[in-house]
């Protein structure tokens, strides 16, 4: 072959390799950098208290870019990386599906009484035995929260004291503790199914007045716990007890009948160290009666009724001397 056809072809086969390459890295420049992607640990299902974290209820998920990252967010470093190695433990909150992961919602050890986790600050976990008409059928479940109801006998000396037999006769009722979190029910701290379940023990969250309440409440009566709705945590104000004269109608009128004329007795209620005094429904709508006729004094004006009160307090002590005085009289 000729000499210089040979000089020819390899000059145009280096300004070939000198083109491609010229090409390659022009159109390489022009490629777009690959976006990075920011992701979070969330929940990857409905989690419930006392939950312990694993690969299967966790995961990460793609973060909006028109969204902030918060501080606190879990953030993945790399694609290697797992969830379980950024975090383990047990909930102490209830976490939604796709809800961001906090340390601060999970226990330092798993193995951590989940009861005792999450309990508030300065409360106490208390437990009461039950049965199934006691706990709503079976339906309070870890989570709830209910109202706690005493139901207990009376001792009353109705002959010495007739107008208690128009109050009560041997049995009250009155909520003593309310809008209570159920912590545990037996010794599952976590709601499994949505299904009724018979229990022998509840475990409630009370302070620590609540807690004395409740152990003595356990020995002098009856313990029933009324369910309460989702979101309902108004607190009743009001201390009216219910007593079996109440409750039936029958025993109500024989009361009324017996005693409707000697002013009704009020019930003491005693709530930890505090007294209070409650007036029988019955009774209540006699002395609005009472009420609403005007007190006057001798001159025709009204008088305040607190002045009332006092008056009739010292007839009451004058009345009693003047017995005292008459048996001191007598041989």
């Amino acid at each position: 072959m000729n000499k210089n056809i040979l000089i020819v072809l390899a000059g145009g086969f280096l300004v070939a390799v000198l083109v491609a390459v010229l090409v390659q890295s022009s159109l390489g420049g022009k490629k777009e950098e690959k976006e990075v992607v920011t992701q979070v640990l969330v929940a990857a299902k409905n989690l419930p208290i006392g939950t312990k974290l694993d690969e299967a209820n966790m995961k990460w998920k793609d973060w909006d870019k028109d969204k902030e990252v918060s501080t606190n967010d879990i953030v993945r470093k790399d694609e290697e990386q797992k969830t379980t190695e950024v975090l383990k433990g047990r909930l102490i909150v209830a976490v939604e599906a796709d809800q961001p992961l906090l340390t601060a919602y999970t226990t330092k050890d798993s193995k951590v009484n989940t009861v005792a986790a999450t309990l508030g600050k300065g409360m106490r976990a208390v437990s009461i035995p039950v049965k199934a008409y006691t706990m709503a059928g079976g339906f309070v479940t870890p989570g709830d929260y209910v109202d706690v109801i005493l139901t207990y006998s009376v001792s009353t000396n109705a002959k010495n004291n007739p107008g208690v037999a128009a109050v009560v006769n041997k049995r009250a009722s009155e909520t003593i503790l309310q809008n209570l979190k159920v912590l545990a029910v037996d010794q599952e701290a976590v709601r499994e199914e949505d299904k009724a379940k018979i229990a022998k023990t509840v475990t409630l969250e009370v302070s620590a007045d609540g807690s004395e309440k409740l152990a003595l409440a356990s020995k002098m009566g009856d313990i029933t716990l009324a369910l309460r709705g989702i979101g309902d945590g108004k607190i009743n104000t009001e201390s009216l007890a219910t007593t079996d004269v109440e409750l039936g109608q029958i025993m109500k009128n024989v009361a009324d009948i017996e005693y409707g004329e000697k002013e009704g007795a009020e019930i003491r209620v005693y709530n930890g160290n505090q007294e209070t005094m409650t007036t029988p429904r019955n009774q209540t709508s006699k002395k609005e009666d009472e009420s609403a006729s005007t007190v006057t004094d001798e001159t025709g004006e009204a008088e305040d009724p607190e002045t009332v009160k006092i008056k009739k307090v010292i007839e009451t002590l004058k009345a009693q001397e003047s017995v005292d005085a008459d048996q001191e009289e007598q041989p």
